[in-house]
Formats: C-alpha cells, structure tokens, sequence
C-alpha cells in the first residue's frame, strides 16, 4: 500500500504510517497540480490539509484510491460527490485543534485588554508612554460567547478560571448543556447589552453572514470589546470600522477577515484593532493532534476497515444503504426542514416511525434525522457517523419510539423537537416514486414535496390571504412552483407552504410579515 502526503505533515503522523507493515509512505510539503495527477496514480491513501485541491480531474487519475485524510476540519478543498461516486472514503480530524483556537482568543482578549501590542510598538519607538496605554481587567467582567461548541465551551472553561462571568447564545445548546459549563445561555440581544468582551466561535453560514453588524453594534454596552477566531464574514467590517470610530466600540482582536489577507481593509488602519494572520489552530500540540489523528483513523480503515470521523459514508453494508436510502433521505429533510421552523433553545429531539419502518433498522435513519437537524449550526462536517455524538456532545436528548399508527400511509416519519419555548413537529413519508413528502406541520395536515426552497406561512383563516401572498411574490419576482395550503377551522388559523424557484428576498419576506393577516413568515431551505 501507498500512502501520499501533499502538505506536510507533523513527523509524529507521519511515524504512525512508517510502522505499518507493507505500507510506503511519501512526504511532499507541496506538490504542483501536474505532480499530483501523476502521484495519485498508485496511491491507496492521500494526506491533505487546505492548500491541495482533490478535485473530479485528480479523483479520476486515482483508481486505486481508497481513502482520503483531511488534517482539519475543512473539507472544501476535496470533491466530496466526486469521492464518493468513486467509493472513496473521505475522512476529517474534527476537534484536533479546539485547544489551540480556544486559547488564542484568550490571548486576543488579554492582549485586547491591556494594549500589548500598541504598548510593545511604543517601547521600540522609544516612547514610555504609560498614561497612554491604562487598561482593563478581566476579573469580574462579562464575556459573551457566540457559539458554545467545542472551542466556545473551551473558552468559556478559561475565561471562568480568570473570575469572569460568561454568558453564551447558541439556540443548539440545551440549558441544562450549558448550565454544566457555567454558563447562562441568554438571547442575541441579551448578550449584546450585557457583555464587557465578546468573542465568536461559531461557523460561517447565510444565518451568521454579518452577524455582528450595524444593528448589533447599536445594542451593545458602550466600550464593548470584539474578538473573532471563528471566520471572516460574521462581523460587518464596515459596521465595526464605524462602531469604533464612534467609540461605541473599544476595540477589536481579529484571527479571521472577509478577505484573506486583508489588503487595503481599513480596519487594520485603526490603532485599536489587533490583527493575526488566521493563526487559530497554528500550534504545535494543534499540528500534531491533527496529524496523529488523521494518521490513526487512515490505518485504521485501511488495516482492518474501520471507519471514524467519515464525511461521506454511514457504518451500513451497501444491502442496507440501498433498502433504507429514501427514508434515510426522508430523515434528513425532515430534520432539517424543522431546523429552521423550531424556536428556543433545544432541550430533546423526538423521533418517531410508524406503520412498516418500524420491522426495519432504524439507527442509520435516526442518524439522518440528526445529521439534516444540526449541519446548519455548526462549522464541523456533520455526516451520519458523528451526528448522534455531537447531539449528546450539545446536550440535546434523543428519544426514539415506533408505532403501528401511520396515519394510512405504509411508514411514516415524525420528528419533534422541544425548547424551552414549546414544541414543534414535522411528519413525512415516502411514496412508491420515491418522492419525499411533508404529511403534518405541528397539528396542520397536507400533503406536499419536500424538496427545495420554500416558503412557510401562517395566518388568519381569512379571505384575500391567498391571493395578497401571490401578488406580493409577483411583485418582488418571485415565481411561485407549487403552493399547499391547510387549516383548523375551530381555531380560525391556516397554513401555506409555498415552494419558490428563485430565493425570497429580505423586502418579499418583510412585506408579507407586515400584512395584518399573515402571523408569521419564514424561509426554509431542505
């Protein structure tokens, strides 16, 4: 066996494939793409971290290709559809270099709090200028986390050790997940008025873009403090240029920009803004963890085929991939479709499977279930091997029943989750097609494809309510392919889901909220 290794690699990884009997390892700290495309040739496994790019026209030359390790958590730089049309397994080291992350914005935030470097640049100019720089303790002060994942968890362990309050929002942590940290889980906005620092850790995605913009900087404790290791593009860096200016904001510690490196970004103009070049995971305790990980988990699947931390395939033979496909689909976007309705903060996930599923292995669908509820939320790669971990890991319970009642159909799939705000469900099934359809929102009944871009609305069983949602959409050019509709007549409420070809814009969606008989309006993406 054949083993390459593109980026470099820690030497402690690199041992661990050296003792293995029969495998050959190669260490090339770059490799050009005309080299690759030669090299892969032979290979049974291949090493990357984020600079080489596995992509369709290199996957293609690899025929003798079986697995592929990534050292970190990224796996954009690797054709995951590609990789696995081709049977080869993908592999990531999520975790490895929590610590390191952690500790950085900890030393962002002391280095915030103090001017060290402002103050170190003063000393070699020759300047003493001890007025100048007065700082703030951390003792006693308030630090807001955005994100309680592993690195925020981290953060929150060593902040607490220095006597600092630590409030946390993160909607897929439980409470009681977070009351074992210490930590009181509080609203956006409740963070935003309350904390003396505030530090990001969680994953970039259309729900995090400019998290921290012109809006939140408003809402703020004047003389806040901002520190981000997490990814450029959830802070507003126009926004907090202006936020401190004005003074509103003392100052900034950035790892992470919208553009890297950040050429002409005036941010970096600004005397109170610490920058570092994405050095987050750049340790050497992160470069081995990482290394000894990726090398472990490829022996490992190579030797004696065990698969850990896979991106792309679940612990079934190929039999039970294909029986249980559909409603492993039906799973996931069912779980994902509830991951943007639910509101609060998540305490337990409930599944439930009636009529013929119940006689059928249910593990590996309860996994898709969970993998479609939390990939949105999180910056790790969730796949169906690790999502029952990273459920248990945020603290979210996961009960698991089956019935003879289906509702009339063959197999039925309900999911329910509950927050401290209530409880909200979902149920689908699978037609003979096979087609995923939705069957039941909360107490509503219909029938409709789940699939795509979707509009979920509810509103007052009244007339015009209908056709007001078609002319609003007509009007921001939006074009309607599909429109389901249910309602309680008892308690005078209604349903509609509307499945749109082009996305809604922010206006569209303002609009329908505004109108007196719609009561709620929100985009859901399966």
């Amino acid at each position: 066996m054949r083993v390459l290794i593109c980026d470099g690699l820690h030497q402690q990884g690199v041992k661990i494939f050296e003792k293995v009997k029969g495998l050959k390892v190669e260490v090339h700290d770059r490799l050009e793409a005309n080299e690759l495309l030669k090299a892969i040739r032979t290979c049974e496994g291949v090493v990357v971290r984020s600079r080489t790019q596995i992509n369709r026209k290199v996957l293609e030359r690899a025929s003798r290709l079986r697995v592929i390790g990534r050292a970190g958590i990224g796996v954009d730089n690797i054709d995951i559809e590609a990789a696995t049309h081709q049977g080869i397994l993908v592999m990531n080291t999520p975790g490895a270099n929590a610590v390191a992350a952690a500790e950085h914005a900890l030393a962002l935030m002391m280095a915030l709090s103090r001017h060290i470097p402002q103050a170190d640049q003063s000393v070699r100019a020759g300047k003493w200028e001890k007025k100048k720089f007065i700082g703030t303790e951390l003792y006693n002060q308030t630090l807001g986390i955005i994100g309680l994942g592993r690195i925020g968890s981290i953060m929150a362990n060593r902040a607490q050790g220095m006597k600092m309050r630590v409030l946390a929002y993160d909607p897929y942590v439980s409470s009681d997940a977070a009351a074992k940290l210490g930590v009181d889980l509080v609203s956006p906005q409740q963070l935003f008025r309350q904390s003396d620092f505030i530090s990001i850790h969680t994953p970039f995605t259309k729900e995090t873009r400019g998290l921290l913009d012109q809006t939140a900087f408003k809402k703020m404790k004047r003389g806040v403090r901002i520190i981000n290791c997490a990814r450029g593009g959830i802070i507003d860096e126009a926004a907090l240029y202006e936020a401190i200016k004005k003074k509103k904001v003392a100052g900034a510690a950035l790892d992470v920009f919208s553009q890297e490196p950040p050429a002409d970004n005036p941010l970096l103009s600004l005397p109170q803004v610490i920058a570092t070049p994405h050095l987050g995971a750049s340790s050497e305790q992160a470069q081995m963890n990482v290394a000894t990980a990726i090398a472990e988990q490829m022996v490992d699947y190579l030797q004696s085929g065990l698969i850990r931390n896979a991106v792309n395939m679940p612990s079934m033979s190929p039999t039970m991939i294909e029986q249980m496909q559909p409603y492993m689909l039906l799973a996931e976007r069912l779980g994902r479709f509830l991951s943007w309705y639910f509101q609060g903060n998540v305490r337990r996930l409930k599944v439930s499977y009636g009529g013929d599923l119940r006689e059928l292995e249910l593990a590996p669908v309860t996994n898709a279930a969970q993998k479609g509820f939390l990939e949105r939320a999180l910056a790790e790669e969730v796949n169906l091997v690790n999502a029952p971990v990273m459920m248990r890991s945020r603290g979210i319970k996961v009960d698991v029943t089956t019935t003879s009642e289906a509702r009339g159909y063959t197999g039925l799939i309900s999911l329910s989750v509950v927050t401290d705000k209530g409880e909200s469900q979902v149920a689908g099934t699978v037609f003979p097609t096979p087609e995923c359809r939705i069957v039941g929102i909360d107490e509503y009944r219909m029938e409709a494809p789940l699939e795509g871009r979707m509009l979920l609305i509810s509103n007052y069983d009244r007339p015009g309510v209908i056709g007001f949602i078609g002319t609003t959409l007509g009007d921001h050019q939006v074009n309607i392919a599909d429109m389901h509709l249910s309602r309680i007549r008892s308690k005078g409420t209604a349903i509609c889901l509307v499945t749109v070809d082009n996305p809604v814009t922010p206006a569209a969606l303002q609009a329908l909220k505004e109108y007196e008989n719609i009561i709620e309006a929100s985009i859901i993406e399966v």
